[in-house]
């Protein structure tokens, strides 16, 4: 045999029970490994099993939380247990308990007020539930409960779901349709004024404002951009004091994502952000809109009217900083007249909240409410008459048609020992000759007062608020809106206090005629040449009569013309209510903007007389008192004892001077108060309402 092949033979001979040793090894540790895979299989399937737990543990609470939200009432929890409950019944996974109502809370959810993560809590005083917070801790059984080191794991999940609330919004607005040329002066002028200098609007400009809306969530979200603000609502945004001029680059942003950059109201934006650029100041938006608080974006879907949102920021403006705005105004026949006018509380042309949460016997103390109201304007116009044409001639001319027989009653009057009368109207009237023994002179007399007349407007209030809603499971709803408006007042002859935060304004009579008596004395007397002298005497036409001009005014009465009287309507509790469907006046909150024919049905007019016609009517009835300045009393009681006498001359006057008011009204005046928004009976009130907004999840 081979030597090789034998050695060969021998060794595999040799290592034969050495090898048998190391394969039965590797047998055994190929089998801990298959074992242990199998074992991590096991657990990890365990693990997956427990995880799939889990998650469905979370799917119940979520759907639980969500379902018992939608059914929670703001001062019961008992219903939102019970769906919450139910709900829950469905979606358990098998072999566990079911929820329990006690695994069920109500409670107030408010990212604003509340700490996180969660924001929830029992609601605090003048709160209500709007949220349901649902917790389970369930231990389910193990998938392979003798797995070695296997163990039972207990799983807790919670969700909380807040109520999206109804929501109803209502907006107040100008039926003003056009702004011609000379009104959008004006407008100019008087936006200038509130503003603290000068502002020029381009022809056309106030109009194209009048014609354009902007949506109020795109004009948020792009303020949000602007200021850097990340949070989730809008709140920030709307309560953080603002640069107007910021305000108003962000309408221009938004308008310029339109598309068309030559636009008119733009190019009109872009005029007034000059100007604020130029006086700027600060407010908030807000102060102009009232939005609850965590209002979602659905609730500010609205548009709002370019016109109206600049004057309202204006407005704000205005009644923030206290200053009176002096406008020169053009009359024609007037010489001169000035116009001041503040913003004594400014609009809120926006509101949006839940009308679930409404007390209706708290009106606008509720801090709840959804309310609007045009601005309150005080307005001063200084008139100086004695431009107007032929006006003191006219008055001088009834006066002395009238006077003779008064003068006549006062001096056959013993007690007032007038001794010699010689009747004086205006320019000076002499009696002529010489004067008996130079004795003292006291002399009637008559004149037109050329003073200038103030006429004052202190404007009311025309506001709405949301008394009461209705949300049918039929999908039918109705708003409830009571419509309040409050009376101007007028206040003509020297108006006093019209500024006043404190103090209501009044008016006192404005002399037109003045009637009364001088005396004047001499110095000196030469009895043989009969000459008298002195400060108090003149020469006129080689005779000398009592220097009139120098005399002392011992008592002094007149005609005066004051007006304190109420203007325009009174309405205190005008129901209105809206309803869809039937109706259809009660769009969803985020409707896309009225585009049918004829007037918006979502607009009802506010129920009041026109300040502009009772203005008119109530200058019609100017009154013309008698007064005096005299301590005594003795010429103003007997000029009060002799109406009989001048009542004519009463009725002249009245109807003089209000045919030169007159040219004040048409059309200075009435486009003024239209502008301003302060005719109540040309405002309107606009309401939008969902109902069935559901629940969400915020935990």
């Amino acid at each position: 045999m081979d030597t090789a092949h034998q050695n060969s033979l021998h060794r595999s001979a040799g290592q034969a029970p050495g090898a048998r040793r190391r394969a039965r090894g590797s047998i055994v540790v190929n089998t801990v490994i298959a074992l242990s895979l199998v074992v991590i299989t096991l657990l990890g399937t365990q693990i997956g099993y427990l995880m799939l737990m889990k998650r469905e543990l979370q799917k119940t609470a979520d759907l639980a939380a969500l379902s018992g939200a939608q059914s929670l009432l703001p001062l019961s929890c008992v219903d939102a247990r019970t769906a919450a409950v139910a709900n829950a019944a469905q979606n358990m996974p098998p072999m566990l308990p079911p929820l329990a109502a006690a695994d069920v809370e109500c409670g107030n959810w408010d990212p604003q007020t509340r700490e996180a993560p969660q924001h929830f809590g029992a609601p605090n005083a003048g709160q209500f539930f709007n949220a349901v917070r649902v917790r389970l801790s369930r231990t389910p059984a193990l998938l392979i409960p003798n797995l070695s080191g296997g163990q039972s794991f207990t799983i807790t999940v919670q969700a909380l779901a807040a109520q999206r609330q109804p929501l109803a919004s209502l907006s107040i607005r100008s039926t003003l349709l056009t702004i011609d040329t000379k009104q959008s002066d004006l407008l100019n002028a008087v936006f200038g004024g509130l503003l603290g200098g000068s502002l020029t609007v381009r022809a056309g400009g106030w109009q194209g404002l009048l014609n354009t809306n902007i949506q109020l969530l795109s004009f948020l979200d792009q303020l949000k951009l602007d200021l850097n603000i990340s949070a989730v609502n809008y709140d920030q945004v709307l309560n953080t004091e603002v640069d107007a001029g910021v305000l108003l680059q962000a309408m221009i942003t938004v308008m310029e994502r339109g598309g068309n950059t030559a636009n008119i109201a733009l190019l009109a934006l872009r005029d007034v952000l000059v100007s604020v650029q130029a006086s700027p100041f600060t407010l908030k938006l807000g102060d102009l809109l009232g939005v609850a608080t965590g209002t979602d974006a659905a609730g500010l879907s609205t548009d709002l009217q370019l016109f109206q949102l600049v004057q309202g920021m204006i407005q704000v403006a205005n009644g923030k900083n206290g200053l009176a705005a002096t406008v020169p105004i053009t009359v024609p026949g007037v010489a001169s007249v000035t116009t001041k006018l503040q913003v004594i509380e400014p609009p809120q042309v926006s509101a949006v909240g839940n009308p679930s949460l409404i007390n209706a016997n708290l009106g606008v103390s509720d801090p709840n409410k959804i309310y609007v109201r045009t601005a309150q304007i005080r307005l001063l116009m200084t008139v100086d008459l004695g431009g107007v044409a032929n006006l003191l001639t006219d008055v001088l001319s009834a006066v002395t048609g009238a006077i003779s027989p008064l003068i006549s009653f006062l001096d056959s009057v013993v007690t007032l020992n007038l001794g010699t009368i010689v009747t004086d109207l205006v320019g000076l009237v002499g009696c002529g000759g010489l004067l008996p023994a130079c004795q003292p002179q006291k002399v009637i007399y008559a004149a037109t007062l050329p003073s200038p007349i103030d006429i004052g407007i202190s404007s009311g209030n025309g506001s709405a608020i949301v008394t009461g809603h209705a949300c049918n499971a039929t999908e039918s709803k109705s708003l409830n809106v009571q419509a309040n408006t409050s009376v101007a007042r007028l206040n003509i002859g020297k108006v006093s206090n019209i500024f006043s935060s404190s103090l209501p304004a009044t008016a006192e009579p404005v002399g037109i005629v003045e009637i009364g008596y001088r005396e004047a004395k001499f110095d000196s007397c030469l009895l043989l040449s009969l000459f008298c002298s002195g400060k108090k005497w003149r020469a006129a036409n080689g005779s000398f009569v009592p220097d009139m001009n120098n005399a002392k005014k011992t008592v002094i009465s007149g005609l005066g013309l004051v007006v304190n009287s109420d203007i325009g309507g009174s309405v205190n509790g005008t129901p209105l209510t809206y309803v869809a469907p039937g109706a259809a006046n009660l769009p969803e909150i985020d409707a896309a903007p009225y585009d049918g024919v004829g007037a918006d049905p979502s607009f009802k007019a506010i129920s009041a007389t026109s300040i502009v016609q009772s203005l008119g009517s109530t200058l019609g009835g100017i009154q013309i008192k008698p007064y005096s300045s005299d301590t005594s009393g003795i010429l103003g009681g007997l000029l009060n004892g002799t109406f009989t006498l001048v009542s004519n001359l009463l009725n002249t006057l009245q109807t003089i001077v209000t045919n030169a008011l007159g040219p004040l009204l048409d059309p200075t005046v009435n486009a003024l108060l239209d502008l301003l928004g302060i005719d109540l009976a040309q405002a309107e009130v606009g309401a939008r309402m969902s109902c069935n907004r559901g629940a969400e999840l915020v935990y």
